[in-house]
């Protein structure tokens, strides 16, 4: 009988935390509930150390020499770890979105900044968004004041991060909190469009580019582009195969037969 395929090996687990009874070190160092350390003592001494104030050791550093022990809830701490690895990283901005129309009121525009300036004081960036629904395309200048009365009105507690931009029938401009640093990309940007404007070609030249061609002269034939064809001469005939000249001759045809008849 023919072995069968080996089976895959396993993957190996994360390692577990190991608790209580499960540390089988005979010495540990321990850190009591109150984050004072208690030094490198036996672990059952340990154990009973837990006991008396009713909470668990916990094996926090496995991999240190001896390893490090802690006494505290392990209910709660195993909830902290699981809520700190699921909540979002502290150092990602969130980005809110305000829109706006050209036509919009002046009661809906101060609800819009008020809007605004919250989520600023919160810490995120804040999307202006200007939709041009319809015949309303052709006032984009209105957007664009509306725009910057929206900048005016918060540049006590924001600044510009991104410069309107119009894409299609939305018009955006991205504000930042002026604690937040400025970010990298939007200077690039800003330096390089002032780069582009004081050197407007910086290509080099290629040296084996092909010369241009020389102007034609004026008494040269001309294109038929340029003008009319010039007519032909009148004792000038074109020459046709097979020894006639007239359209409907009756010179010899280029396979030696005549003409087919028509079935009757």
């Amino acid at each position: 009988m023919s072995q069968g395929r080996p089976p895959y090996p396993r993957k190996d687990s994360a390692p577990k935390q190991r608790i209580n009874e499960q540390i089988r070190i005979p010495e540990v160092l321990v850190i009591d509930e109150k984050g004072v350390s208690r030094g490198v003592m036996p672990t059952k001494e340990a154990l009973k150390l837990a006991d008396s104030v009713q909470l668990d050791l916990v094996e926090v550093a496995p991999n240190a020499k001896p390893p490090v022990c802690r006494i505290l809830d392990y209910g709660k701490y195993k909830y902290q770890q699981n809520k700190k690895a699921k909540s979002p990283q502290s150092n990602q901005i969130k980005i809110k979105e305000v829109r706006l129309s050209p036509n919009i009121g002046a009661h809906d525009m101060m609800v819009r900044i008020n809007q605004a300036r919250g989520f600023i004081n919160d810490k995120c960036k804040v999307q202006v968004t200007m939709t041009f629904s319809g015949r309303e395309i052709i006032y984009v200048e209105e957007g664009e004041k509306r725009i910057q009365e929206m900048v005016d009105a918060l540049q006590d507690v924001a600044r510009v991060d991104s410069m309107p931009k119009r894409m299609g029938k939305k018009m955006t401009c991205i504000l930042a909190p002026l604690s937040l640093p400025k970010s990298s990309s939007s200077d690039a940007n800003k330096k390089q469009a002032d780069s582009s404007e004081e050197q407007p070609s910086s290509r080099p030249a290629d040296e084996n580019a092909r010369p241009p061609r020389p102007p034609r002269p004026a008494g040269d034939r001309p294109r038929h582009s340029d003008g009319p064809r010039p007519p032909r001469p009148a004792g000038d005939k074109p020459h046709r195969p097979g020894g006639s000249s007239r359209p409907n001759g009756g010179g010899s045809r280029p396979n030696g037969g005549s003409a087919p008849k028509r079935p009757q």
